[in-house]
């Protein structure tokens, strides 16, 4: 009985955490293709993050074909957004390879394109040709992934080996209306490693919803705690995903974090300091 208790608890757990998403990180780089379309593709290079980040910009270059079958480098220069990426691809004509001295012409549009991954090793990539309109998608598999790297989707893939370890803790300011609550955010980051737990104490019981950046991230269940009153709940996520957790696939720093009621009235809030200018 005990262990059926213990299999359902865990089912409904599971079943509160946030959908699995896919943050592109610099593990996504590498080259990519479909396989029906197996003699071209794109090189797929995630640099440094934008300034006041958390998100990075983009290097592509798609490799394909123009209307008569001949062979068109386009190249394209964009920023993530999450677990997509938008930029305009665009090609050079005219030009020569050394020793000869002619200058290409100027970059010309070629096709407005889309990425969005859904795992480490699936993309699918939308494409709306600059002038006729065509459009078209590739359903994309990775072909190479970049030495010693690991993809996970989450915000670990982000973190050098040589990173200074960074840890956050903060208190939660409770509403008015919950003036004895208690919340403590804590943010921990590491070498392949990234933590967020946010934990309550004394919300009535019942079922809370987690807002970062005002982007909802799951729900959490408060639950009495021995017979003395008190009450508590807790969402973790980390990245890689330990069991029972989400991926963290989202950076908090700068973010506010908040807890919410069902009726969607903000109980617990902070806000973490943002991450360090100039970081990689």
């Amino acid at each position: 009985m005990k262990f059926a208790i213990a299999t359902t608890a865990l089912a409904i757990a599971l079943a509160a955490l946030p959908a699995q998403a896919v943050r592109v990180t610099p593990a996504h780089s590498g080259s990519w293709y479909d396989p029906d379309y197996d003699k071209q593709g794109f090189a797929i290079e995630v640099l440094g993050k934008v300034p006041n980040g958390p998100e990075r910009r983009v290097l592509v270059y798609w490799y394909t074909y123009d209307d008569a079958g001949d062979p068109v480098w386009a190249i394209g220069v964009g920023e993530t957004d999450g677990d997509t990426i938008e930029l305009t691809m665009q090609t050079a004509h005219g030009g020569a390879r050394p020793p000869v001295q002619v200058d290409a012409d100027e970059l010309e549009d070629f096709a407005e394109m889309t990425f969005t991954f859904g795992t480490c090793h699936t993309a699918i990539a939308d494409f709306t040709m600059a002038g006729s309109g065509e459009t078209g998608e590739y359903h994309l598999r990775r072909l190479t992934q970049i030495g010693a790297t690991t993809c996970t989707g989450g915000l670990g893939d982000e973190v050098a080996a040589n990173a200074e370890p960074v840890t956050i803790v903060l208190q939660m300011t409770p509403a008015s209306s919950v003036p004895q609550a208690h919340g403590k955010v804590t943010f921990k980051l590491r070498a392949a490693l990234a933590e967020l737990e946010v934990e309550v104490m004394k919300l009535p019981v019942g079922t809370y919803s987690l807002r970062v950046g005002g982007d909802d991230h799951g729900t959490f269940t408060v639950q009495q705690m021995g017979n003395n009153g008190t009450t508590k709940g807790e969402i973790n996520f980390s990245s890689p995903a330990a069991p029972g957790e989400a991926e963290l696939d989202f950076d908090p720093r700068g973010e506010a974090v908040e807890v919410l009621d069902a009726q969607g009235n903000v109980l617990l809030s902070v806000t973490l300091p943002p991450a360090p200018a100039g970081e990689p």
